[in-house]
C-alpha cells in the first residue's frame, strides 16, 4: 500500500501509484486539505477534520495526529491485506509531521513492513526546519526503514533535469515503483518481503541514490548515482543496499554486472545486496541505476 500524508505526500504518492502495475498496490491519501485529492479517482482519501480549532502549522501537527485515529477506522482494512506499506510525507508542515509515525504505528499493527519517505525542509525555513527535526525521532522509531529527502538536494538535482522538483520528482517515483513491481513479481529478478526486511532491518541511516545515463557508458551511471545521494550523507560503507537497475531491450547481463559490481564497491564488504533488473522500451539507449542503502 502507498500512502500519501499531507499535501507534498499526496503529490509524490499519487504519481508513484500511477507508474505501478494495474492492482499492485492500493492508494491512501490523507490531509487537512480537500485540493490534494483531486483527480485521485482510484483512491482512498481521508479528510481529517480540524472543526473551528487553531489550524496553525505547531496546532496541526499536534491535532492531526488525534484525528487521524478517530478517522482510520474505516480503512483498517486495507492495513490488514497489506504486506508492505509506504508512507509518503514532507515534513515541516503540520499534517505530514504529525502523522507519518502514527500512520507507521496503525500499519505495524497489522504486521506490515513500514517504509517511511519523507522530505526534509530547505535550509532556509527554520521553523519548518524544527518542526522537521522534532519529528524525525518518532518517524525512525515507528519505521522499519526511514528514508531522509533533502528537498534542496532534489531541487538540485531536478533543475539538472529541467524539472519541477515538487511534481516531478521522478527519483521518488522510480523508488517506489520499483519496491512495488519487483515484490509485484514483474522485473526480471525478483524479490520477497523477507528479502526486503533483511535489508530495511539494518541498524543505522538510510537514503536513495539515483544515476541515469546512456547505455554504452554504465560507468558514468555508476558515478553519478554514487555523488547524488539525496540527503547529505556519506553513503560509503553502508551495510545493506537495494538496488534496482533499469534498461532498454539493448540492456545486457553484462551491463547489469558491470553497473552493479561497480556500485557495490565502496560499500561494506559484507554489504547485503538484493539486486533487481527491469527493461522497458522507453528506456532504449538508457541505463538507470536506484538504490536504497542502509546501515549507514
Amino acid at each position: 500500500m502507498i500512502i500519501g500524508a499531507g499535501g507534498l505526500g499526496c503529490k509524490w504518492a499519487m504519481q508513484a501509484h500511477s507508474r505501478c502495475p494495474d492492482n499492485s498496490a492500493e492508494l491512501l491519501l490523507i490531509d487537512v486539505d480537500k485540493k490534494s485529492f483531486l483527480n485521485a479517482n482510484s483512491a482512498h482519501c481521508l479528510q481529517l477534520s480540524l472543526g473551528d480549532e487553531d489550524k496553525g502549522t505547531a496546532t496541526l501537527r499536534r491535532m492531526a495526529k488525534y484525528r487521524l485515529r478517530d478517522g482510520i477506522g474505516g480503512f483498517k482494512n486495507l492495513f490488514s491485506t497489506s504486506e508492505l506499506v509506504i508512507i509518503l510525507s514532507g515534513l515541516g508542515g503540520g499534517t505530514g509531521s504529525g502523522i507519518t509515525a502514527e500512520l507507521a504505528n496503525i500499519a505495524k499493527e497489522s504486521d506490515n513492513l513500514i517504509i517511511s519517505i519523507v522530505g526534509i525542509p530547505f535550509a532556509e525555513q527554520p521553523f519548518r526546519s524544527t518542526i522537521a527535526k522534532d519529528s524525525l525521532p518518532e518517524i525512525n522509531k515507528s519505521s522499519d526503514m526511514c528514508i531522509k529527502l533533502s528537498m534542496e538536494r532534489l531541487a538540485w538535482q531536478a533543475k539538472d533535469r529541467n524539472s519541477d522538483w515538487e511534481s516531478g520528482s521522478e527519483w521518488i517515483e522510480e523508488l517506489v515503483e520499483g519496491l512495488v513491481t519487483t515484490l509485484a513479481k514483474v522485473g526480471k529478478i525478483n524479490l520477497d518481503l523477507m528479502d526486503l526486511k533483511s535489508i530495511v532491518g539494518k541498524p543505522g541511516d538510510s537514503t536513495l541514490v539515483v544515476g541515469i545515463g546512456n547505455t554504452d557508458e554504465p560507468e558514468k551511471v555508476v558515478k553519478i548515482a554514487q555523488k547524488s545521494p539525496l540527503y547529505d550523507i556519506n553513503v560509503e560503507g553502508a551495510k545493506g543496499c537495494l538496488i534496482q537497475v533499469e534498461g532498454g531491450p539493448d540492456m545486457t547481463l553484462s551491463h547489469l554486472n558491470l553497473v552493479s559490481d561497480e556500485f557495490l564497491s565502496v560499500l561494506d564488504p559484507n554489504c547485503q545486496v538484493i539486486l533487481g533488473a527491469r527493461s522497458s522500451e522507453e528506456m532504449s539507449g538508457k541505463l538507470r541505476l536506484v538504490a536504497v542503502l542502509s546501515g549507514i
